[in-house]
């Protein structure tokens, strides 16, 4: 399913050095294509991300997981 997911455009994510990295997003899901290759990818834009991108960037509907599993809300 996310390998016909179009990428996400660059533009749409921002560099950030600390915890608020896609990876750490209620968002963020992975899997894997039919060679074996790891596919990164939002699952609110539907889209890929490209490699790496997932621990250096963010964007603006970044949730965190802790809070979105204790209940809690995310301030926007």
């Amino acid at each position: 399913m996310m390998e016909e997911w179009a990428w996400i455009d660059e533009r749409d994510l921002v560099p950030f050095r600390g915890a608020r990295v896609c990876m750490t997003c209620q968002h963020f899901s992975w899997g894997v294509d039919a060679h074996c290759h790891t596919l990164l990818g939002c699952t609110l834009r539907r889209g890929l991300l490209q490699h790496g991108e997932h621990l250096t960037r963010q964007c603006e509907h970044w949730a965190s997981v802790t809070e979105v599993d204790m209940g809690g809300t995310v301030a926007a």
